[in-house]
Formats: C-alpha cells, structure tokens, sequence
C-alpha cells in the first residue's frame, strides 16, 4: 500500500519520485518536450509547473526567469554542438570535408529541432544573463575557429581581437547559419523532396562558399 501524500507536499511525478532537487529538472525536461511538437512561444512558467505538479509560484525558486531556463536548454544544445565538431575533427578529414560536414550538420539541426536551434541562436536579447550560455556559445565558436583556421585562436575574453583575427570563422558562420534559416524556412527549396539531394545541395553550396572564401 503506497503510503499518503503528508499534507502540504507536492504531488509526485508520474515519471519519478518527488524530491525538491528533481524540480528544476522536471521543469527543464517538459520545456524540452514542448520544444519537440510545439514552439517556443507555448512555454510558460505556469505551464511548466502544472506539467510537473507544483504550485505556479514555485517555478521562481528554481530558475530566475523563464528566459533563463531556456537559455539552460540552448546551452546543452552549444554542448552537444562542440562534441559533433570535436568527433569531425578527430576523423582527421580534410579541412574543407569537415567545414561541409559541419554546416550539413548545422542544417540538420534547424531542420530536425527548429525550436532548439532558434534559442540556440539569437532567440533570447539578453543572453548574457546565462553565464552557462555564454560560456558555451563562445566554445562552440572557439571549436568552430580551430575547424577553420586549423587552431583555435578565438579569444572569447577579447572580442575586438577575434572580430579582427577569426574572420573566416565569422564569415563562416554567418554562411551556415544563413543557409540553416533559409533551408528550414522554405527560402531555398528543395525541388525534390529527398534528403539525400537536400544534403548534396547543402554540400555543394557549401564548397562554393570555401572556393570563394579562398
């Protein structure tokens, strides 16, 4: 027989015992859920916690705003980012071969989860807010500089510096993320409708780009 709830508690989670550390957690995992089927702009913090079953008032306890937590989740989106470049570069390609890799990967990423990509990339207009974030973003950027430089010379504590020295970096960037925006938005159709010919346009778009960059 399950022993009552004491009075005053929270009830538990379907998925999981209730305990007062799961509560951020909880809260993290069912943002991530509506970011799956749904949009940004459906998350709400009183929606959060009737997902996982407190009060409304309980979501500040735990995360100092709604944008901050979002800001979390973009965050563990920057980590999953800067493992792909990092097992790119452990292939021991050819640097042009892993600049395609990343930006069929960057469009996949716009494509398979719109939602993370659009916090991930300028959603929120105060990202600085989330040291996390910030710190995670500015890695991602680091990693994306030794894919294009062939070493990392990204300064992320001396922007002036990186915006003058890393370039090829920004440029590439730009020409990534532009082409993820215009592929998930229908602005670059994909006539044929397979993947396959979507993922060789991305690529030979792609080797244009690095021809022209030089």
């Amino acid at each position: 027989m399950t022993a009552p709830t004491p009075a005053g508690a929270e009830p538990a989670s379907a998925n999981a015992p209730y305990h007062k550390g799961n509560v951020p957690l909880r809260m993290m995992e069912a943002a991530e859920r509506i970011l799956a089927t749904e949009t940004v702009e459906d998350i709400t913090a009183r929606r959060l916690c009737r997902e996982v079953g407190v009060t409304s008032a309980n979501f500040y306890n735990h995360y100092p705003s709604l944008e901050f937590l979002l800001l979390e989740i973009a965050a563990k989106g920057f980590e999953e980012r800067i493992r792909m470049m990092r097992r790119l570069l452990k292939r021991g390609l050819p640097r042009e071969e892993i600049m395609v890799q990343c930006a069929v990967k960057t469009v996949e990423l716009g494509l398979e989860k719109p939602q993370l990509f659009r916090i991930m990339f300028g959603y929120s207009k105060n990202p600085k807010q989330n040291p996390k974030y910030v710190e995670l973003a500015d890695r991602s950027l680091a990693t994306l500089t030794q894919i294009v430089y062939g070493e990392d010379i990204f300064r992320a504590d001396d922007i002036a510096w990186s915006h003058e020295h890393c370039k090829r970096t920004y440029a590439f960037f730009s020409f990534i993320y532009g082409v993820a925006v215009a592929i998930s938005t229908d602005m670059i159709s994909n006539p044929s409708g397979t993947r396959k010919d979507l993922i060789r346009y991305v690529e030979a778009l792609t080797r244009t780009f690095i021809t022209d960059m030089g």
